[in-house]
C-alpha cells in the first residue's frame, strides 16, 4: 500500500508552494502537520507581514485541495 504525499503551501502575503512534498499514512497527520508548520511561521513576527494572516494549503495532488488551515493574528491597540 502506497501512503499519500501531501503538500503544503504557505501563504502570507505571497504564495510559496511546496513542491517536495512529504508522505503521511493519513489526512489526520496532515491535518497535525498542517498546524505544526502554520505555528512555526506565525511564530516569528517578522513573516506575519502586514495583514497578520498566515494559510496553510494542504494538496495531496498539483490541483486537489484537500484541507486548508488559516492562523489570524490581529492586534487592537486600545490605547493611544
Amino acid at each position: 500500500m502506497t501512503l499519500p504525499r501531501y503538500y503544503f503551501d504557505i501563504e502570507d502575503e505571497t504564495v510559496v508552494p511546496d513542491t517536495k512534498g512529504r508522505v503521511l499514512p493519513d489526512r489526520a497527520a496532515a491535518r497535525i502537520e498542517a498546524l505544526a508548520r502554520g505555528a512555526d511561521f506565525a511564530a516569528d513576527p517578522e513573516k506575519l507581514g502586514g495583514a497578520g494572516v498566515v494559510v496553510v494549503t494542504v494538496r495531496d495532488a498539483p490541483d486537489r485541495v484537500v484541507m486548508r488551515l488559516r492562523l489570524v493574528c490581529q492586534i487592537e491597540d486600545l490605547v493611544e
